[in-house]
């Protein structure tokens, strides 16, 4: 999928689950990680560090337990489920919170706190989760395990057409669903 539709339909998911445009923001963000490890650029190129490694496309970098894997542990520990001590036992972010260097009426204060790092970081590898389950509607990944067979379907070539027909008008209605239930119309 092109890099737009890959941000696009990973919003309107996030969006349409949550109603939060913010870990919306987050899962937008991820959406491109698995292409941009390979050192594939928006335009569909490999950058020459990526060609020096010789990355094949699709391959471990398109391995949804690469993912999934800091997803869970992250939403568990933004949840509770998973204590924080358990990650960094002896560490601690508390000193370098910037809240005390801002006055209590700046704007989104709160946004500058280290508890909305897990959710955030999470939700930014859902969208590299989603980035993967958009390319099984047009190639093939990973499947269970690397050494598994190959996982998708080819509803539509990359860069065409039919996949802007496809994605665009679904991720628009995802993200209009959300709003009407949002506002109650």
């Amino acid at each position: 999928m092109r890099w737009a539709c890959h941000r696009l339909s990973s919003f309107a998911a996030v969006f349409l689950v949550t109603g939060d445009p913010v870990v919306a923001l987050a899962s937008t963000a991820g959406a491109t990680l698995p292409d941009s490890i390979e050192g594939i650029g928006a335009r569909g190129k490999k950058r020459s560090v990526a060609s020096y490694l010789n990355l094949s496309h699709r391959g471990v970098s398109h391995w949804y337990m690469v993912y999934l894997i800091p997803f869970l542990a992250l939403l568990a520990l933004d949840w509770g489920i998973l204590p924080s001590h358990f990650l960094y036992p002896h560490f601690s972010l508390s000193h370098l919170h910037p809240s005390h260097l801002l006055p209590s009426h700046f704007p989104f204060s709160h946004f500058f706190s280290w508890q909305y790092l897990p959710p955030m970081l999470s939700f930014f590898f859902l969208g590299a989760c989603l980035h993967i389950l958009g390319d099984t509607l047009c190639g093939t990944v990973p499947g269970l395990t690397l050494r598994s067979k190959r996982v998708g379907i080819r509803l539509f070539k990359v860069n065409s057409l039919r996949e802007i027909m496809l994605v665009v008008p679904a991720s628009l209605a995802a993200i209009a669903l959300r709003l009407a239930w949002i506002t109650g119309i």
